[in-house]
């Protein structure tokens, strides 16, 4: 009797169950890393640097979270450096072969009021061949994110300030260096996986450069048989890009995509036709192009 009641007594008693591990903290380090195909090359403001062969960019990075508060009145601090490059393949110089240009770049990001975006950031852009001085710039940015509206499609506005403050001319025929020109764009967006089940999202990036006409035109430049323009405006761009993100691999090893797509510029300044001649992508005014169409695929991923 006693027995019994002794194993009855212990059925009774409470099971321990060990509580499962907390989560690992959130990462304060990231990491990204993007490989672009082009047919042509052509900078955000409008200058077509090459258009034959095939322009291969690479674009890798840090980024450090130095400040998170997920419901104060400022979001996220963070901090990003990194490299740029472009390798042209019909480029065959004897040092660098076709290494055609190295920028790198630091800045800083202030997140706030939960969907708005402050930037700065510093880049040198250089020139591997020797085709080019050092171009030193700082490029102020302020964005916002409507994803929160609840809309199917998010259009995310930005303005961005793009001072450059010494070295060559970024667009080759301008005024080198204590010049500047503002960016207005729009990203639409739309995320595909909850329509479709496939996860991939297609974006719109488009914008128009604005500033004032000695960031295109240093003075006295001749288009043609008469004296170039003097236009406020320097490029319009839109374009598509599908993103498709590849789950398939283990999210250990980073959250990779494949990319492809198309971007149309619209070139509105003369002098970017001018500079066209200068840099090899067109053999005089007459025949420099005013429209440019680049097609790209790619891959690349983050952590």
């Amino acid at each position: 009797m006693v027995a019994v009641g002794s194993v009855a007594s212990a059925a009774d008693l409470p099971v321990k169950v060990k509580a499962p591990a907390p989560p690992p903290p959130e990462s304060d380090v990231h990491g990204f890393v993007d490989i672009s195909f082009k047919n042509d090359y052509i900078t955000p403001r409008g200058l077509l640097v090459t258009n034959t062969g095939l322009t291969t960019q690479a674009l890798m990075g840090l980024a450090l979270d130095l400040y998170k508060d997920k419901t104060g009145p400022i979001n996220n601090v963070g901090l990003y450096f990194g490299v740029w490059n472009d390798m042209w393949s019909e480029q065959r110089h004897p040092r660098v072969s076709n290494w055609n240009e190295f920028d790198w770049f630091v800045g800083l990001s202030v997140k706030f009021a939960q969907s708005w975006k402050f930037g700065v950031e510093y880049s040198e852009f250089l020139s591997p061949p020797g085709n080019f001085r050092i171009e030193r710039n700082v490029e102020f940015s302020l964005a916002y994110d409507d994803s929160g509206w609840g809309f199917p499609i998010t259009i995310n506005p930005y303005v961005k300030l793009f001072y450059a403050a010494s070295g060559d001319s970024t667009v080759v025929v301008g005024k080198a260096g204590d010049t500047y020109y503002v960016e207005l764009g729009i990203v639409p967006t739309l995320g595909l996986k909850k329509y479709t089940g496939i996860n991939a999202t297609l974006t719109a990036p488009t914008w128009v450069t604005v500033g004032p006409s000695t960031y295109w035109n240093r003075g006295g430049n001749v288009c043609g048989l008469a004296l170039c323009s003097t236009d406020n405006a320097g490029v319009f761009s839109t374009g598509l890009t599908a993103k498709l993100m590849l789950d398939m691999i283990p999210s250990r090893l980073g959250s990779w995509y494949a990319k492809a797509g198309f971007q149309y510029y619209h070139i509105i300044n003369d002098n970017l036709l001018l500079a066209q001649t200068l840099v090899g992508t067109a053999p005089n005014f007459a025949t420099a192009h005013r429209d440019i169409g680049v097609g790209f695929a790619g891959f690349g991923f983050s952590f």
